[in-house]
């Protein structure tokens, strides 16, 4: 650690040998405005709301500057350092600030934070920058965007940033980096990583080292990879800090990068809940790498559950390496993890358990229905007797199903753009699906549906494609292991419509943190509710009155759920979250 900072504080002295103008640290809030006098040979307007920074600029611990809402801009000059060692906040606004370096000469300037404190950055938009390093410096980055990154975007050494709902795409290294050999615990949710680490060298647009008490959290986000054939998704290390590194990866759509998820090293701890692990399958040396998830664990306090995960299109599914504890599922906590298509040279790898640990990994779906099958494809002490033996049976089986049919008018926003969403009620005999029209209606010719259905179950047509509905059209759900089962959509027109008053149905709160959430029936009459996983595993049931019915939840393990409410032929959906 003391070699990395050495290294960092005399590239900082050097810049000090460039012209610069340092804030006296006396409590002092500036604007950018306020800056064109106080440091004028720093500063300046090129027009109103448009300002150039022109040498190193150094805002003192102690001082604040506020990038005001009126400013629009901010264009930085080659090789400019701009150092923060009190607070940088952005004002309230409405529109973004755009905030670059110079597209030519490619030698762009560096934001530098170092021992500061209460930053927030909110709408702006960086852009021809050599990196944002933060150094013993928390903050709080919201809704901005990060493009044409010469190195690392965001490197934190010692802290803990916020990083949420924003986009980083085209940057020439990680999004997210910290060394090896510092600690911090980032929240990074909701963002999404497209084509970063276009260098093309061997790390994952998320790139993060040991964490300390706290839990590294990754939730929410999108991370797809494009022209990078060596950037993986994610990667967490920790190969020194004696500390156990707590990881919670949630919610993540990871898809055509190099791998999916690693974790390496001692001392790691992960939950790994309702992802999807799609396509990454870009390494041309199998190997080498392309698992959806890697577990390699220098001894087995290198942990991981996993639940809810869609893994499927990748060179390997799982692959769990050398030492581990890895839990996939128990008899009293099944997986229901969806693993299918995960192989390479022919063969399909859906789990691979080249260490000499032993794990469970109960109730998963292995993309067939019978359990010889699953043995074909999971790869263990059976297959080497060095090989730690893994627990699969009973095996979880997906069915082709269709559990919910709307045409929503933000996806048919010309056909419906007076009209309301419409819910599709189901037959008792669950293979119709019937819509009820008043004589003033849609385009029904030009409709496109949204379809839910468990992971791992193809719809065709595909829910992408428009359809004319002035006809009865069908509907074939498929499974992997090649099941299929048919609906017939059917929108009825009638001239006396009466109100489907289920489609009203509330749960709150949501998402679920007490172990019960309350079902809000407003119809007159009973109606039967389920919960399914998103595998389409039913885990509870039960009939709801009329009014508020308080249903709980302690019985569920945390991640997402589905909520199928009916009543006659009437089926509503409702996404379920429990924490």
């Amino acid at each position: 650690m003391k070699r990395i900072f050495i290294v960092l504080l005399g590239l900082f002295l050097i810049n000090q040998g460039f012209a610069q103008w340092v804030s006296p640290g006396n409590g002092q809030t500036y604007t950018l405005e306020s800056l064109c006098t106080a440091a004028p040979s720093a500063v300046m307007a090129s027009s109103p709301g448009h300002y150039v920074i022109s040498q190193n600029l150094t805002l003192s611990a102690g001082d604040l500057l506020t990038l005001e809402s009126s400013a629009m801009s901010v264009f930085v000059n080659d090789g400019v350092s701009l150092t923060i060692g009190g607070s940088l906040q952005t004002a309230t606004r409405s529109q973004i600030l755009v905030f670059q370096g110079d597209s030519i000469q490619n030698n762009y300037f560096e934001l530098r934070f170092e021992g500061s404190s209460l930053n927030a950055l909110k709408h702006v938009h960086f852009r021809y920058c050599q990196g944002i390093k933060l150094i013993n410096s928390d903050i709080t980055i919201d809704s901005c965007e990060f493009d044409h990154f010469s190195n690392h975007v965001i490197s934190y050494m010692n802290c803990h940033p916020i990083i949420r709902d924003s986009y980083f795409h085209d940057n020439q290294a990680c999004a997210i980096q910290s060394a090896v050999n510092t600690d911090g615990c980032p929240k990074i949710l909701n963002n999404v990583f497209y084509n970063n680490v276009l260098a093309n060298t061997n790390n994952p647009q998320i790139n993060i080292g040991p964490g300390t008490t706290d839990t590294i959290q990754i939730i929410g986000n999108r991370i797809e990879g494009v022209a990078s054939t060596m950037s993986g998704g994610i990667g967490i290390m920790n190969m020194y800090n004696p500390a156990v590194t707590k990881v919670l990866l949630k919610d993540n759509v990871i898809t055509n990068n190099r791998y999916g998820y690693t974790q390496n090293g001692y001392r790691i701890s992960s939950e790994i809940f309702d992802n999807q692990f799609i396509d990454n399958n870009l390494e041309v040396t199998p190997n080498n790498g392309g698992s959806g998830i890697s577990i390699y664990g220098y001894d087995t306090t290198c942990a991981a559950k996993l639940r809810h995960n869609l893994i499927t299109g990748n060179l390997w599914g799982i692959t769990a390496i050398y030492y581990h504890h890895v839990d996939m599922g128990t008899a009293e906590d099944p997986g229901y993890n969806v693993l299918y298509n995960n192989g390479n040279g022919g063969v399909d790898y859906e789990l691979y358990n080249n260490a000499n640990s032993n794990m469970d990994a109960v109730g998963n779906y292995w993309g067939c229905d019978n359990d010889a099958a699953a043995e074909e494809v999971i790869f263990h002490q059976a297959d080497n007797p060095s090989y730690g033996l893994v627990n699969y049976l009973p095996i979880n089986v997906i069915e082709p199903l269709i559990l919910g049919f709307d045409f929503l008018r933000e996806n048919n926003p010309e056909s419906m753009e007076y009209y309301p969403d419409m819910y599709g009620e189901f037959s008792p005999e669950g293979d119709s699906i019937f819509f009820y029209v008043g004589c003033t209606m849609p385009d029904l010719a030009h409709l496109k549906p949204t379809i839910t259905k468990p992971w791992g179950i193809t719809v065709s047509p595909d829910e992408s494609e428009i359809q004319n509905f002035y006809q009865p059209v069908t509907y074939t759900a498929s499974s992997p292991h090649f099941s299929t089962r048919d609906y017939v959509v059917k929108i009825i027109i009638s001239g006396d419509v009466k109100e489907n008053l289920l489609t009203k149905i509330n749960l709150f709160p949501n998402p679920v943190t007490q172990g019960y959430f309350t079902l809000d029936n407003p119809t007159e009459e009973v109606a039967q509710w389920q919960i399914f996983t998103a595998s389409g595993q039913c885990v509870l049931c039960g009939e709801a009155q009329p009014g508020m019915n308080r249903i709980a939840t302690k019985a569920l393990k945390p991640g997402s759920y589905l909520v199928y409410v009916q009543k006659d032929n009437t089926f509503v959906t409702r996404k379920l979250i429990v924490q």
